[in-house]
């Protein structure tokens, strides 16, 4: 009675870490001793969990060699960084990270990953609405003379980019027969409140993204007829995209806002691949770009030298691609592009074949990461974003679940002959 009680006990604290660990993976504002607690403590929590399931977690290591290869070069970067004290710093967190990766695939399925994510998404949208009423000089800021929500996070977009995360989280929810629909239901709406008080245009998309791609799982769940509706939906995807960039111009500037430059980011994203392009196969290490010298005539030449130089929040090109060309070169860049289309192959392969939601959330996880490193920050191989957790772990959830399905295939092929 004893061990069942505190095996019970102990799983509960696990699953509690496991939460601590994914909440804090986002930039959340809090004072700065907190801060080093914090990430002390989850350094010590991750070893602990990894060190359980340390025999799972290196038979999972096996099945995706091509992302355990980039993480190694983004380690073995320090050997040529600009900024060698900011890589090494980094890539500690780099390994931390991936690590916890690892170990969310290896000890829990997709569908626990998507609970877990629900309560940390319940506790950020409990958070964000008690500061920002509660606190407004810490739950606001004013950016370009516009009063912002950011909650508990450090900047608007971070906020935004959160918000509609979640919203691919509690739109599976709610399509799930066994989760509390209208429950799922009232948080993708708070969700969108808060969004909204954000002024997050990048946030508003993500938001979005999901929405629009729902109708791509009622085709996946068709068995008859599937290739007709595919190739119809793929004709209306072609005539909206065509109208998209004919009238680009309109909808940049009257929607969202923002220039046709996209507020300045495109001549920043120039300046700085010229930058890249002076050390083009390696980069200038993990992290060692906008913490170095090699940065300042990107920044003198863009906006950014308008920018408060903040040493907790160094500036970034505002595109994912981009940062990870300058910091890893075209080796790390193209290794994870390659890595990137591998594991969309992959989940789109295992959706066709099972059909089933968890499956369809990676799916849109997937187009949301690569939404948002389009326009925003890097996420990335990103050591203060969760969505490199997530990355790593749908990696290695797919590549095991792949690997189980062609093995089944294989022995009822071979049975069959």
């Amino acid at each position: 009675m004893k061990n069942k009680l505190l095996t019970s006990l102990l799983l509960k604290l696990e699953i509690v870490s496991v939460i601590f660990l994914l909440f804090f993976a986002e930039t959340v504002v809090v004072p700065d001793a907190v801060r080093t607690l914090t990430n002390i403590l989850s350094y010590g929590i991750v070893i602990l969990l990894v060190s359980v399931q340390w025999k799972r977690i290196a038979y999972l290591a096996t099945t995706d060699k091509t992302l355990i290869l980039l993480t190694i070069i983004g380690v073995f970067s320090v050997l040529w960084s600009y900024s060698l004290g900011d890589t090494v710093e980094q890539v500690r967190a780099l390994v931390r990270s991936t690590l916890f990766g690892l170990y969310l695939a290896s000890r829990y399925t997709p569908r626990e990953q998507i609970n877990l994510l629900s309560w940390v998404g319940i506790i950020s949208i409990f958070l964000c609405t008690i500061v920002g009423f509660a606190v407004p000089s810490v739950g606001t800021h004013v950016v370009n003379g516009v009063v912002s929500w950011r909650g508990i996070y450090a900047h608007k977009q971070h906020m935004g980019r959160f918000m509609g995360f979640l919203a691919s989280i509690f739109l599976i929810n709610i399509l799930d027969k066994r989760c509390n629909r209208w429950f799922a239901f009232i948080l993708l709406l708070v969700s969108l409140i808060l969004l909204v008080l954000s002024n997050s245009k990048t946030g508003l998309i993500v938001f979005l993204y999901p929405v629009f791609a729902f109708p791509i799982y009622i085709i996946v769940k068709q068995r008859k007829n599937r290739f007709f509706i595919l190739l119809i939906a793929v004709l209306i995807f072609t005539i909206i995209s065509a109208l998209i960039l004919v009238n680009l111009e309109s909808i940049v500037v009257n929607y969202l806002g923002k220039d046709i430059e996209f507020n300045g980011r495109i001549p920043l994203w120039v300046s700085t691949i010229q930058e890249g392009l002076k050390r083009p196969f390696l980069g200038y290490g993990y992290n060692a770009f906008w913490t170095s010298d090699a940065s300042y005539d990107v920044i003198r030449n863009t906006w950014l030298r308008y920018e408060d130089i903040d040493p907790d929040s160094p500036f970034q090109a505002h595109n994912g691609f981009i940062d990870l060309f300058v910091q890893l070169g075209f080796l790390g860049l193209s290794l994870f592009v390659f890595h990137l289309l591998t594991v969309i192959y992959r989940v789109v392969n295992i959706l066709f074949m099972t059909r089933k939601i968890e499956t369809f959330w990676m799916f849109m996880f997937l187009g949301i990461n690569v939404l948002v490193n389009t326009s925003e920050v890097i996420t990335f191989m990103s050591t203060n974003s969760v969505f490199w957790i997530i990355y790593v772990s749908i990696a290695f959830s797919s590549a095991v679940e792949y690997k189980q399905i062609r093995r089944v295939q294989l022995i009822s092929s071979l049975n069959q002959a």
